[in-house]
């Protein structure tokens, strides 16, 4: 996709307290929601992955992941927990239960990212192509559909984008922390929702809890398929919800603090990494500036031979690639 092809950001102004809606669903409102359907198109582009030999896969991909790619065009923004700078309640709220997220101004340079979150459609052609055992498999499979967001420990998220980047010949990789928060933000306003229009809508930009069961193909509360809600002003879908997703970056409290000015990386080292996109047992919602550290492999005792084996990819993250180029 060309700059020229790229979306135009939306003239949508954060709000200074986000609204949220009330949870709880009346029957005549319940009646007068959408039915919720992925657009035809997207559905038939992932049916289509999976069918035909590993090459013509492949080079669907291929065309699929570069049509998908949103550009971000780079600058400064306030990175962190801006709660406090604004001094507004609902915000603030929001943000009880977090480390330290010290407010700072950091510059990004130009870049791409996945409009969309990585469905197991598209994985499944990574792990066949290079002979993998396909991801989410555990349980039989009771958690994978091809429409929504595939789940992979870190490492198998990030050689998946750079395996997409030697599929396209373009610099790809996990987006690291900074760019993830700065476009689900829609080039780092003061967006403490990025859903479409900053606030929580339930059953209108977001669903409502007993809809996300009625929305998930294989009925889990947090899998449903992608691009149902509408997408952030940047063109983003599913930011705030639909699994938390990994970023590249090692998890640090004070990584911040820290952190260069400039196009910041992260900690060189860690013990974990990153996660962002989460949501809480409250808002049932992820919030733009709310981060939390995963293993980046967790293992298990496995029952039968006592020795310690990868714990269940189901349970892990999601992710979106973004390209390192402005071009």
């Amino acid at each position: 996709m060309s700059k020229a092809e790229a979306p135009t950001l939306a003239t949508v102004k954060p709000p200074g307290n986000p609204k949220i809606s009330d949870h709880f669903i009346s029957e005549k409102k319940l009646e007068a929601l959408p039915v919720r359907r992925q657009p035809p198109e997207l559905a038939k582009a992932l049916a289509d992955l999976q069918t035909g030999s590993i090459e013509e896969r492949k080079a669907r991909l291929r065309a699929k992941t570069v049509a998908d790619m949103v550009y971000v065009r780079g600058g400064a923004f306030m990175r962190g927990d801006f709660a406090r700078l604004m001094g507004v309640p609902g915000v603030t709220r929001m943000t009880y239960n977090e480390d330290d997220k010290v407010l700072k101004e950091i510059t990004l340079s130009d870049f791409w990212i996945g409009k969309y979150k990585v469905t197991y459609a598209e994985f499944d052609v990574f792990t066949d192509a290079t002979a993998r055992a396909r991801t989410g498999t555990e349980y039989d499979a009771k958690y994978r559909h091809l429409a929504i967001p595939a789940h992979a420990h870190w490492q198998n998220a990030r050689e998946y984008c750079l395996w997409l980047g030697q599929l396209t010949g373009l610099p790809m990789d996990l987006p690291t922390e900074a760019q993830w928060e700065y476009a689900a933000r829609s080039r780092g306003q003061f967006f403490a929702i990025p859903t479409n229009d900053g606030t929580i809508e339930y059953g209108t930009n977001v669903p409502y809890g007993a809809e996300e069961e009625m929305l998930s193909p294989v009925g889990s509360m947090d899998r449903y398929p992608i691009s149902l809600f509408p997408p952030n002003p940047l063109g983003l879908y599913d930011m705030s919800g639909d699994g938390a997703e990994w970023v590249k970056d090692w998890y640090a409290e004070d990584a911040y603090a820290k952190a260069g000015t400039n196009d910041p990386q992260g900690p060189a080292t860690g013990t974990h990494k990153v996660t962002r996109s989460w949501w809480s047992n409250d808002l049932k919602i992820g919030v733009a500036v709310w981060r939390r550290k995963e293993e980046p492999m967790p293992v298990e005792k496995d029952e039968d031979t006592g020795k310690l084996v990868p714990s269940p990819s189901a349970y892990a993250p999601a992710m979106r690639c973004a390209v390192n180029s402005p071009r």
